[in-house]
């Protein structure tokens, strides 16, 4: 758990760095803009990457607070074991679901690894690689929530008093 702690307070850091980024571009971009009538042609590519970056890295952050927007009403009207299996199936679902975008990415890293941006001259590499990079961060946090769901104590057994 502590490896895992770590990791997103890296992913936080990085995050933090590029919304600095982003938000400082798009600052600049605007005063030259708006002041001196000329503009950065690479301004907008490193705000539009960054803001790229970190909805991918906070999908990965949000994995692991357990804070992805769900609609769990007919799930909460199940019993507690059928609502468990549910929960668990879903995790694997989505699991399977980051397993086979990460390895299709790789795909598009592989068409895409050759060009660079217009203004920034950034690798589309870079650029693209934050579905990879995430998808695979996501792997750890998927096998934290179901270990965590498998070993969630019975609310049932809990109220009566019976030790598992």
């Amino acid at each position: 758990m502590k490896k895992l702690d770590v990791i997103t307070k890296v992913i936080e850091i990085i995050c933090a760095m590029l919304m600095v980024i982003m938000v400082v571009t798009t600052f600049i971009q605007i005063i030259r803009r708006y002041v001196f009538g000329t503009v950065f042609p690479w301004a907008e590519e490193i705000a539009i990457y960054s803001m790229i970056w970190i909805a991918f890295m906070g999908a990965v952050l949000c994995l692991r607070h357990s804070d992805h927007t769900r609609i769990d009403f007919f799930i909460s009207l199940l019993p507690h074991k059928i609502k468990k299996m549910v929960e668990i199936f879903d995790y694997f679902l989505c699991f399977a679901f980051m397993m086979l975008l990460s390895y299709h990415s790789f795909a598009l890293l592989d068409t895409l690894g050759n060009f660079k941006s217009t203004g920034a001259q950034i690798p589309y590499l870079f650029v693209y690689s934050c579905i990879l990079v995430s998808g695979l961060l996501m792997v750890p946090y998927f096998f934290v929530l179901i270990y965590q769901k498998l070993s969630e104590p019975n609310p049932a057994v809990k109220e009566k008093g019976i030790d598992n």
